[in-house]
């Protein structure tokens, strides 16, 4: 199980979006052991106008920014996240462009009994 919960500055793109979910979920099978039918991907948009850092909108920088938090089971060690994160931000620099400092991933896991979803349980 892996939900990713997007947050990415500028105007909605399906395009982008496609390449978001796609990306995540390569990055998923290859470095969170995810399995594709229990990965979900939530992308949102931000108007530039409205994310502010150090108090100066993204309208007003050159750069991009996203907020990606990420919530699955516990099956993935401290080197296979890292491993993750670092080519997630590669990743995302590439899709969006020149990413500001001031962007983040965190990931929160979770013990297999603190989670469900609407599917019928294996006996």
């Amino acid at each position: 199980m892996a939900i990713f919960n997007v947050k990415v500055s500028g105007k909605k793109s399906h395009q982008t979006t496609a390449s978001i979910s796609s990306t995540l979920l390569e990055l998923n099978l290859k470095y969170l052991k995810g399995r594709k039918e229990f990965t979900v991907v939530v992308v949102e948009y931000l108007d530039r106008d409205t994310w502010v850092i150090a108090d100066e909108p993204l309208s007003e920088q050159d750069n991009s920014c996203l907020i990606l938090n990420v919530a699955m089971s516990e099956i993935v060690n401290d080197e296979e996240k890292a491993l993750f994160i670092k080519e997630a931000f590669a990743a995302f620099n590439r899709l969006l462009g020149d990413l500001n400092k001031d962007c983040y991933i965190s990931i929160q896991q979770f013990n297999k009994n603190s989670f469900s979803y609407n599917r019928p349980f294996e006996k």
